[in-house]
This record gives structure tokens, C-alpha cells and sequence, in this order.
């Protein structure tokens, strides 16, 4: 790893310094955040160190993209500089990241996180006169099949049964609402009125306003009531009123899950069965969810019942 990592920077005693003219200063125990204060703090990339790239992109990302995606691009971010420790950008050939590629092609969805990771560093690459090229823009995404998970009212029930009151709560907005549990543990009391609730979504910035209904209504006092003694700014919070962790319900979800005897079953599963469900009830599940083209949209609706095909006649007959 060291030999990847940008020229003055250095390791030592588990943190990373920016060393100069004999000074030591300290970037961080963390190596994502100590490349992105090395770019901070540096005048911007070498030409020839792909160390320098690499922190500048996560620096120039990190205002742009979602949080969550901010920590996979993070993770990708390792796994780039180990893989081409000994190459300079301008060295990275295309047959060189679809080699890299195929070595993670057993996890598609996670060959395209990196993908996605490569191509808009070396985009950034190009703008910033580093490379001549992107060697990504020629290499295709894996093929990832379409998940056909539908969560039944039976199975929902018995999850809900065995979940925590924090985990009920946030899966019923999460039902009602149709959004993504980041989007729900982000809801805060002030995007909250008569009118419904106000939502901008992490992942894509829509900005949908959900209409207050009775049900919704009926959620929101429950999750208020969780903590009466602690007002925090989110609508679900912890005991000290900071925001409620992804993990944190992660683990919850599980638990519920397997005492519930219910299998194959993602959180996110319910954003599905929440378009499905309103779309079989003729409401406008694409606005529900946010998104904008019907695409995107299709990939979350799910055929709940078996398609009956009429047979052939005998050719005897």
C-alpha cells in the first residue's frame, strides 16, 4: 500500500502525514479522509501520481453525491489504489480495468460500483488535462438481475410483529411513504407540517412532498412518542437525540427477519412493495417514489400473482 499512496505522504504508528521540509502533519487515522485532506491541503494532482488523483476525486465528489454513495466510492477508492499501486493514470490501459473488472464480476452489482468509481475519476481525469482518455468509457457494466422480491402483507405483518418499536415505526413511513430508509431516517420535525411530509431524496434530489394522511398522521405520533424526554432534530433518533445509524436498523431488520422465519427479505424490498401495492390501487406510484422516467420506476414493480396461460388445443383434435 505504501508505494500507492501520493508522493509525500507517508505512514507511520497505524496514521498518515503530509510530510515537508521535515514536518509531520497529521491527516487522519483513516486513509479515505487523510487523501482527501492531502488534497485539500495540496495545490491539486501530480501528472504522474495516481495517489493524487485518487484523493482530488473523493475531495471533488464528496459535496456532489449522496452520503452513502460518498462511503462505496470510498471503499472503491482502496480497492483501486491496492489493484494499480505500481501504475500512473496515464499507464491504465482499458484491457487493464476490465481485467480488474472480472476479477470482481462474481458480485456484479459491485464490479459496476467500481466501474462507476473508475470512470468518473478518470472523466475527471481528462477535464483536469491528467489523461488524454478515459480507458473506462469502452469497458460495459455486468448484467445484474432485476430482484423480483415481493413482501407479502403476511410476511410484513409477521416482521412487523417481531421488530423493535424504532424499526415498526420507521418501516410503516417507509410503507406509506414508499421512499428509502436513508430518506426516512433523515426526515426531520421541520419537513414535517399539515400539509405532509416534505422529502428530498439523498440518492437522486427529487424533492417529493407526501401528502398527510390519516395513516401517516398515526406513524409520526408513534415515532414521536419513542422518546418523549429527548427532542432531537430527526423524527427518529437515539436516546442522546443524534440521528439513528443505517447499521443500527440493519441489525434490528435482521433479527426481526429470522424471528419472523422470513427469508430473502431486504429492507429495501419494502420500497418495492410499496410502488407495487399503489400501483394496484391506481395512485401514481412513480411520483410516490420520486422517480422520473419509467425505467428507473419498472424495476420496482413486481408481478404478485402467477400469470395463467391458455393452452393449445390438441392438433389431434
Amino acid at each position: 500500500m505504501a508505494r500507492s499512496l501520493p508522493s509525500w505522504m507517508h505512514q507511520k504508528h497505524g496514521a498518515y502525514y503530509l510530510v515537508r521540509n521535515n514536518t509531520w502533519l497529521h491527516l487522519g487515522r483513516n486513509l479515505h479522509d487523510a487523501l482527501i485532506e492531502y488534497a485539500r491541503l495540496t495545490a491539486g494532482p501530480e501528472e504522474g501520481a495516481l495517489g493524487e488523483l485518487v484523493s482530488k476525486t473523493l475531495a471533488d465528489m464528496k459535496p456532489i453525491v449522496a452520503e452513502s454513495t460518498f462511503k462505496m466510492y470510498m471503499a472503491c477508492s482502496r480497492r483501486v489504489l491496492e489493484a494499480f499501486a505500481e501504475f500512473t493514470p496515464k499507464q491504465i490501459k482499458p484491457y487493464h480495468v476490465a481485467r480488474f473488472l472480472d476479477d470482481y464480476k462474481v458480485t456484479p452489482s459491485g464490479a459496476n460500483t467500481l466501474r462507476s468509481f473508475l470512470q468518473s475519476m478518470f472523466k475527471r481525469a481528462v477535464r483536469w488535462g491528467i489523461v488524454e482518455t478515459n480507458p473506462v468509457r469502452d469497458i460495459e457494466q455486468f448484467k445484474t438481475p432485476k430482484r423480483d422480491r415481493y413482501i407479502t402483507a403476511d410476511e410484513y405483518k409477521r416482521i412487523h410483529d417481531n421488530a423493535t418499536p424504532t424499526l415498526a415505526c420507521v418501516m410503516d413511513i417507509a410503507y406509506i411513504t414508499g421512499q428509502r430508509i436513508g430518506d426516512c431516517l433523515h426526515i426531520r420535525y421541520s419537513d414535517i407540517s399539515d400539509a405532509g411530509i416534505f422529502v428530498r431524496q439523498e440518492k437522486t434530489k427529487a424533492r417529493v412532498l407526501i401528502a398527510m394522511t390519516p395513516d401517516l398522521s398515526n406513524v409520526i405520533a408513534r415515532a414521536r412518542a419513542l422518546h418523549q424526554s429527548i427532542k432531537g432534530m430527526t423524527l427518529f433518533h437515539r436516546r442522546d437525540g443524534s440521528p439513528i445509524r443505517y447499521i443500527t436498523l440493519y441489525h434490528q431488520w435482521t433479527k426481526a427477519c429470522q424471528a419472523a422465519q422470513v427469508e430473502d427479505a431486504h429492507f429495501h424490498d419494502i420500497r418495492a412493495a410499496a410502488a407495487t401495492d399503489a400501483k394496484a390501487q391506481g395512485l401514481d406510484s412513480k411520483t410516490l417514489l420520486g422517480h422520473t422516467t419509467e425505467s428507473s420506476h419498472n424495476r420496482y414493480l413486481r408481478d404478485k400473482e402467477i400469470k395463467v396461460a391458455t393452452p393449445n388445443r390438441a392438433r389431434n383434435s
